[in-house]
């Protein structure tokens, strides 16, 4: 998987109303855009002054879907009609998913202390 990231500073006056107008058209990409797995929009709940509010990431399956993406109608489309006409300015990064570290579950199939998930019982 590879993660397309953007980070979004919108032109003074941009409403919040606009802002999610503009992030919810993006709904029908993953259904038109092969590859595409997930869009999740977030707003930065950060206090800074860089001023970039909002990130959109939109995880893809492969860096083929990547490639894809970036030049599909269907983005550019998007981008021309919906998000540029409101940034001042972002920041696009592209980031693949070389490690993930996860929260190790609370308990297992096997009850004994210690011993993670899936693992098997210590010899004795």
């Amino acid at each position: 998987m590879i993660q397309h990231i953007v980070i979004v500073k919108w032109k003074t006056g941009t409403t919040e109303e606009q802002v999610l107008d503009a992030c919810g058209r993006a709904g029908h990409m993953p259904n038109e855009i092969d590859g595409l797995q997930r869009i999740t929009v977030g707003r930065n709940r950060a206090e800074s002054e860089h001023g970039f509010t909002h990130a959109l990431i939109v995880q893809l399956a492969d860096e083929a879907a990547l490639a894809r993406y970036l030049d599909h109608p269907v983005r550019k489309r998007y981008l021309t009609e919906h998000l540029d006409p409101i940034v001042d300015q972002r920041i696009d990064i592209d980031v693949p998913v070389d490690l993930t570290l996860e929260r190790e579950p609370l308990a297992s199939w096997y009850w004994g202390v210690g011993v993670g998930m899936g693992a098997l019982p210590p010899d004795d």
